[in-house]
């Protein structure tokens, strides 16, 4: 009998990890921090509920930090085997798990908790990967094996279906929203016995239908006619290389005014890198872009800080001027630096553009908080804050119906949703019954093994 055992991402959004046990194997798919308001919470303290040691290959979905941060702790529990993903996967993990280390440092050296994983963890780590392409079966132990699609969410992004022990069990990963700014539409119309899908914006639709070219537009306009300060607080990976592809191709368009722009973010800027390389996996309009403009990640008027001292330096330049930092739900970096000292302008318009976890400075912003604090000070909140969901990376409502509604289901045949908060996936379940009635759909929780 095939196990199914929910370790992370389950009744919460961070965390994904994910056991197959099917009495003869064990395989892990995604191994994740569990992120909130400290960025690192304490759930990534907790030791892992199964043994390490007895897991044979691991296969990631993509590369941020939620679905691959506490793969150097699994490494160092014991994993020896490989660990599965795409190429572009596995060149953007190196980079975010290096900046995962320097979170766990920087949370050790201000509460001296223990480091989550070291150095030479790290490095083991990175070791382990083998890179697959998507649409090739890739085989395991015995008779199981997987297959990767393009999950269209970031540059490598994949779902994942797995053989094993005679099931066929799908794994969403993240599902991009469609159109994506770089990405194909995410791939759907396998089979499957049992899919676990994420459900982070299942049961609910996204408000803002405007194009983001509108949305950038209209930020760039209200700082320049007010000599402002716009700040946008973006991932590293996937949306700021999205906001720099809009700002250039509202260059080539004309409509950007000449006002500087910034790109505030070491680890956006080392993975511009990785974007540069792997040009085959964007959709084939933007490829055509390529043909005829050689760098569409840079324009004139773009500057890119690298350095702490060209960081500070940016403070040095008069308004009106743009700052794209991470992190992107303002719990951590640079953006930090950047908030304390224009959140409190009337003229600074703050457009956020990525989902907020609960309880995190993003999150209590939005909620119409009148003051935060940031770096141990006081900030009030007199800039103009727009939340534009229309920048996000993951399908609403409708999307993941559609991606579900797409695949081949067996009889019998079990949806699983995760990634998505507790209180928020009773409708998604419900609409789901709705969309796909012949199958059963149930919210798991934290902890929970299932035979299927």
């Amino acid at each position: 009998m095939v196990k199914l055992g929910f370790y992370g991402a389950a009744g919460e959004v961070t965390g994904s990890n994910f056991l197959i046990d099917t009495g003869e194997h064990k395989y892990i798919v995604d191994c994740g921090l569990f992120q909130g308001a400290d960025e690192i919470t304490e759930h990534n303290d907790e030791p892992f509920a199964y043994n390490p040691s007895e897991v044979e290959a691991v296969v990631v979905t993509h590369a941020h930090l939620d679905h691959i941060g506490r793969l150097p702790m699994l490494v160092r529990g014991g994993y020896k085997g490989p660990i599965f993903t795409t190429e572009a996967t596995i060149e953007l993990a190196g980079l975010v798990l290096q900046d995962a280390l320097d979170l766990a440092t920087h949370r050790h050296e201000r509460t001296g908790k223990p480091l989550l994983f070291e150095r030479v963890d790290l490095q083991r780590t990175l070791e382990m990967f083998q890179a697959v392409p998507y649409h090739q079966r890739h085989a395991l132990l015995g008779s199981d094996g997987f297959t990767l699609y393009d999950a269209g969410h970031i540059l490598g992004s994949a779902a994942i279906s797995v053989e094993a022990g005679g099931k066929r069990i799908v794994f969403s990963g993240d599902v991009g929203h469609a159109p994506n700014v770089l990405l194909p539409q995410p791939e759907t119309g396998f089979a499957a016995d049992v899919v676990v899908t994420e459900g982070t914006y299942g049961g609910r639709e996204r408000e803002d239908k405007l194009d983001r070219l509108a949305v950038i537009r209209e930020a760039v306009d209200w700082v320049t006619e007010r000599k402002g300060v716009l700040l946008v607080p973006a991932f590293s990976v996937e949306r700021s290389q999205e906001l720099l592809y809009l700002l250039n191709t509202l260059f080539n368009k004309h409509q950007l005014p000449k006002i500087p722009i910034f790109l505030d973010s070491p680890l956006a800027i080392e993975a511009l890198q990785v974007f540069e390389r792997h040009q085959e996996l964007y959709r084939k309009d933007v490829q055509q872009v390529r043909r005829v403009d050689d760098d569409i990640f840079s324009f004139k008027g773009l500057a890119l800080a690298t350095s702490v001292d060209e960081s500070k330096a940016i403070n040095e330049q008069a308004p009106p001027k743009i700052i794209i930092a991470g992190s992107g739900m303002m719990e951590g970096g640079r953006i930090h630096h950047h908030l304390k000292r224009y959140l409190g302008w009337p003229n600074t318009y703050l457009l956020v553009v990525g989902f907020q976890a609960p309880g995190t400075l993003g999150d209590h912003i939005l909620s119409g908080a009148s003051t935060v604090n940031i770096l141990g000070e006081r900030i009030p909140i007199r800039a103009k804050v727009v939340r534009a969901d229309v920048f996000s990376g993951h399908a609403d409502n409708s999307e993941l119906l559609d991606w579900l509604h797409g695949l081949r289901y067996a009889d019998n045949a079990k949806v699983f949703v995760v990634h998505a908060d507790a209180d928020k996936t009773a409708l998604f379940e419900e609409n789901i019954k709705r969309a796909i009635p012949h199958v059963s759909v149930v919210a798991p929780e934290l902890g929970q093994v299932t035979e299927l």
